[in-house]
């Protein structure tokens, strides 16, 4: 057993789910402790709070949760651990089966708990296995049973045949339905046309039952041709899948070559194209529409060796093959998503999160109401500066973001302004407080008392109404006249302070 400790920041104990006790392991400084990250006060969010809750990982991957106390997480290079929130303790699980870390993107790679994982302690893994030799590799899934801090009864359900040549495009990600189905994403692994082939698992999306039988219902059970685990194809290397229980959508995240990173809705018997369609360009800098006669390169050449008569690519659209959700033009690496679904950020409710790689930061695509389309698309928490490698939702609705080598953040509001998340509509000074006033008195910033805080607003209190509404229409002090509200009635601009100085009066 190997046991690793953080110098995690010393009030780690505001950051962890309600109820758990926290410990420092250190004094790490932290960047966004007092203050809003710039890139969510740009989303008119000015009480959130990103504070690191683990730094000591290196090349981190994924993680779950276990309970409210405890993460799984995965390393690439062939560890994975429980992280202990409450102590900043992460503890080395022994029981791995031989991984395959010599290569770039070979390595431990998805985690995904059974959905009755508290009852029989089964969890599922990908990885990146070698042949005997250690030249030639293929991605694989494993299950086994959590037991203290061992990995027991170890089988794999999924090992792609043959092995490759290629130490890239392994997919790997893990994801479960309401039904219990598991969903498993495999990457082309370099060999572009076969994606398109039936025959082979590489480029697909699979469905399992939980122990890698396939289900009756399989979009191809009745074909031949086409391997029965497979649920759909056409993909390049989705290394996200996430399934939404409220919605019953299963969203895929998947690399692009040179652009083209794609978000995918995955449906039951779809093609998604790759390669014969896509918003990016070969390596090379040519177009995705190729020909025999253009292979100048050594791979290219490989490919019509192997496929005389394909043509890579047709451009960005063909009859029969779906078109994404959303592309990103140029390519920022996509890796994890989830659908956003938590009474913390009510505000994000049915937005897609989508991590970027290359990008460092974390991509927030705003759904349309019929689940068809985007609407709009912000970069957010580039703060990180860091290639974000994995997000989840804690039962509270903060966000856990997994960075690759600054260890593990917590995205949350404080427990003070958690209330204010929710405007009543009903209350004019609230909403006028939310809209306006939040920037100075979310933060003190130039003096400003802070909502709730009532020793802030003693000498305020003590004073008449009348006064602090003068005041705040014709401004006083560092207070600008109308809080710079220049559209607000005087009645608006009076309920906001009724608002605020309600909220001192009631607090502790």
């Amino acid at each position: 057993m190997v046991e690793r400790k953080s110098d995690q920041p010393k009030n780690l104990k505001q950051l962890v789910p309600k109820g758990v006790e926290a410990q420092s392991a250190g004094s790490r400084p932290t960047d966004f402790t007092d203050h809003a990250p710039p890139s969510l006060a740009a989303l008119n969010i000015r009480d959130a709070r990103l504070q690191q809750v683990f730094a000591g990982l290196e090349h981190a991957w994924a993680f779950e949760f276990l309970d409210s106390d405890n993460l799984i997480i995965t390393e690439k290079d062939a560890r994975m651990s429980v992280l202990k929130l409450s102590t900043g303790q992460l503890q080395q699980l022994r029981g791995l089966p031989r991984i395959a870390i010599s290569k770039v993107q070979t390595g431990l790679l998805d985690v995904a708990l059974h959905p009755r994982f508290a009852s029989n302690r089964r969890l599922y893994f990908s990885y990146v296995a070698p042949d005997h030799s250690g030249r030639y590799f293929t991605t694989a899934v494993a299950t086994a049973i959590l037991q203290d801090l061992a990995l027991t009864d170890v089988q794999d359900i999924v090992r792609l045949q043959p092995y490759g040549w290629s130490p890239s495009n392994f997919g790997g990600a893990l994801a479960f339905d309401d039904a219990g189905y598991l969903y498993v994403s495999i990457g082309d692994r370099s060999e572009q046309m076969i994606a398109q082939d039936g025959s082979s698992l590489a480029g697909k999306i699979l469905r399992l039952h939980d122990d890698g039988r396939v289900p009756e219902d399989n979009p191809h059970v009745d074909d031949p041709l086409i391997d029965a685990r497979i649920y759909a194809l056409g993909v390049r290397n989705p290394q996200g899948l996430h399934y939404d229980v409220a919605s019953g959508l299963l969203i895929e995240s998947e690399h692009g070559p040179m652009g083209g990173d794609e978000i995918n809705l995955i449906r039951a018997g779809h093609n998604y194209g790759w390669p014969l369609i896509s918003y990016g360009q070969n390596y090379t800098l040519e177009g995705i529409g190729l020909n025999p006669q253009q292979a100048d390169n050594d791979m290219t050449r490989l490919h019509f060796l192997t496929h005389p008569d394909a043509q890579i690519g047709a451009g960005e659209a063909l009859p029969g093959m779906q078109q994404p959700l959303f592309y990103y033009l140029p390519s920022r690496a996509t890796s994890p998503l989830l659908l956003y679904r938590g009474s913390m950020f009510p505000e994000w409710d049915g937005d897609l999160l989508v991590g970027m790689l290359k990008g460092q930061h974390v991509s927030k695509l705003d759904f349309a109401i019929d689940h068809l389309s985007i609407r709009s698309e912000h970069a957010m928490l580039g703060e990180l500066k860091d290639r974000v490698r994995d997000i989840k939702t804690a039962q509270d609705g903060s966000l856990f973001v997994l960075t690759q080598n600054r260890g593990l953040w917590r995205l949350y509001r404080q427990h003070d302004n958690q209330d204010a998340a929710v405007v009543d509509t009903s209350n004019p000074g609230q909403i006028v407080y939310r809209n306006v006033c939040t920037g100075c008195h979310d933060d003190g910033v130039g003096g400003a008392p802070m909502l709730g805080n009532k020793q802030d607003w003693q000498s305020i209190l003590q004073q008449d109404t009348a006064t602090t509404y003068n005041h705040t229409l014709d401004g006083y002090g560092n207070m600008p006249a109308r809080g710079l509200c220049n559209l607000c009635t005087d009645e608006q601009v009076t309920a906001a302070v009724d608002y605020m100085l309600k909220k001192a009066v009631n607090s502790d």
